[in-house]
């Protein structure tokens, strides 16, 4: 029978990776030096499933771990790995507990992004708060626990519920603080490919605000504006949802879904009564060209 792992031998590539031994390994701070990245990230993945799995005494180390884990291993490596953990959440393997870790403490976009829309979409409950889901990633974000705060609210975002959409809007003003330019350039610059017309109503009506206070809201209007045409620009399909699909698709999904040139010609002439009041935008202009195919400024 193999020895429990020690702090003087914190992971072999002989050693079994048992609850206990990962919980060892994972107190073990001072010896994760002397793993190389092999054993570093084989050790993540075992603690991951573990706390995923339940093993309490895991998750609760997960916080002093998983820093070190992000720096230490590539994102492609890791985005692999959290994948993987979604998709055995989604098929009852491991419980969602394991994710405020993730979106936490790494800092890869596409990464947290995709851990706020499933803790969002699973109802994650934080057991000492009894906060979840959306209102969970929110408390997070707001409490300053989120390493890439926008990564996690364009996360959000891209779900198209209206509801979390309107706490969203309440941020409005924080975000457009100097000093959260970051967290608002990480929003605006994580589109998923699929567009709701509801997260294009966000950014919209922001902007329909933001003009009346230009020329001074003017950089906040821009990263607005270069949100706005990032959806369109990945768009994988030519099509715009109303609402997020019915877990059994069926012939009412149709009804979801808007053509793309039916849902802009609802919008042209807002985003051209925008360019009228706006003068000079970059960001606009590239929104202009996105939705509508126009380089230029057009009257209202």
């Amino acid at each position: 029978m193999d020895a429990p792992l020690t702090p003087e031998a914190p992971l072999t590539p002989e050693a079994p990776l048992t609850p206990e031994a990962v919980r060892v390994a994972l107190e073990n701070g001072a010896g994760w030096d002397r793993l190389d990245d092999e054993r570093f990230a084989r050790l993540a993945h075992h603690a991951l499933f573990f706390a995923g799995r339940g093993h309490a005494a895991i998750g609760a180390l997960l916080d002093a771990f998983y820093p070190e884990y992000a720096k230490r291993i590539a994102a492609e490596r890791r985005a692999a790995l959290a994948a993987r953990v979604r998709g055995l959440i989604r098929d009852g393997v491991l419980r969602g507990i394991v994710l405020p870790p993730v979106l936490c403490h790494d800092n890869d976009a596409g990464i947290v992004a995709d851990a706020a829309r499933e803790i969002a979409a699973l109802e994650v409950v934080e057991p000492a708060s009894g906060t979840r889901g959306a209102d969970l990633v929110l408390k997070l974000v707001i409490t300053g626990a989120v390493a890439n705060p926008g990564a996690a609210l364009a996360g959000l975002l891209a779900r198209g519920d209206e509801a979390v959409n309107a706490k969203l809007a309440v941020m409005r003003p924080a975000l457009a603080l100097k000093w959260a330019d970051r967290a608002l350039g990480a929003m605006a610059a994580a589109p998923t490919g699929t567009v709701f017309a509801s997260t294009v109503e966000f950014w919209l009506q922001w902007l329909e605000s933001l003009a009346g206070q230009l020329p001074e809201a003017a950089r906040v209007f821009d990263q607005a504006a270069r949100a706005l045409a990032l959806l369109r620009e990945t768009m994988v399909e030519p099509v715009v949802l109303r609402a997020r699909r019915p877990p059994c698709l069926g012939a009412e999904t149709a009804a979801l879904e808007l053509p793309l040139a039916a849902f802009t010609a609802t919008i042209a002439p807002r985003l051209r009564a925008l360019a009228a009041r706006a003068g000079e935008s970059d960001g606009l202009a590239r929104a202009l060209a996105a939705w509508l195919g126009e380089t230029a400024p057009a009257a209202a």
